[in-house]
């Protein structure tokens, strides 16, 4: 199953640091989270997309699609959004 780090501000929906999802895509692993954390997908889309106040790894790459493929042995990452400058 593909594993899924939470960010800390959304913890408390969860329970846990890291949650295992086994899903195609990370749009699926999200619907599914949804199913296990009510309320857990509104806080990471925004009009069906990925919120603009977070970025997505997977396997170590960023991405912003939520069509991106997931494996069994995929780690997804919902990082927060750093500005600076």
């Amino acid at each position: 199953m593909a594993i899924v780090f939470i960010p800390s501000q959304l913890q408390k929906l969860t329970g846990a640091a890291q949650v295992e999802v086994d899903r195609e895509t990370v749009r699926a692993v999200v619907e599914q989270m949804e199913k296990q954390f009510p309320g857990i997908q509104q806080r990471l889309f925004e009009d069906d997309q990925l919120s603009p106040t977070l970025q997505l790894s997977v396997d170590h790459v960023m991405t912003r699609a939520l069509s991106t493929s997931v494996t069994p042995s995929t780690e997804i990452h919902f990082l927060p959004v750093i500005g600076g400058g």
